[in-house]
């Protein structure tokens, strides 16, 4: 059976996470050495900031007010992702990004936050396929270049393949 799912919350959820994970990577990058990772995490900072504009823009032009028809399954699957989101809770988030992180540590967190990335956008595109689907594509393909460099550990400074 079908059931109405505001996909809005999900397009706010990722507002809310690029916001959080920009603030996350500009920390991270102060705390790096250059050369040692911190121009990794600034790159990442600048597209994450610039996601989050254009999510915001995207909430404005969301198809019949947000609502897409989903089974009960996907629901509660979507549900569940956006519930244990790392950023639900603000208060924790708040001390994870504020934390301080060696450099594997900080590529861990940075992991996780690209895979969610990731998962979110596949989401919204299954639900909204006609929506802005070049600017969605560029995303995404910039999140799966954050997590191929995240991923390389061991050449976090060799960033110059995250840009076109």
């Amino acid at each position: 059976m079908a059931v109405e799912f505001n996909a809005g919350k999900l397009l706010q959820v990722l507002v809310r996470n690029e916001a959080k994970v920009a603030e996350l990577y500009t920390n991270l990058a102060a705390q790096m050495e250059v050369g040692k990772g911190a121009n990794l995490f600034q790159l990442l900072a600048e597209d994450e900031k610039r996601h989050e504009k254009i999510y915001t823009e995207l909430l404005n032009r969301l198809p019949a007010a947000g609502v897409a028809e989903v089974s009960e399954e996907d629901l509660a699957y979507l549900e569940s992702l956006m519930e244990n989101d790392m950023f639900a809770d603000v208060d924790v988030a708040m001390e994870k990004i504020k934390g301080k992180y060696t450099k594997d540590e900080a590529l861990e967190i940075a992991e996780k936050v690209e895979r969610d990335g990731i998962m979110y956008i596949y989401e919204l595109q299954t639900l909204f396929p006609d929506l802005a689907p070049a600017e969605m594509k560029k995303i995404l393909n910039e999140e799966r270049r954050h997590l191929q460099a995240v991923l390389s550990r061991g050449m976090v400074d060799l960033v110059k393949y995250l840009r076109y």
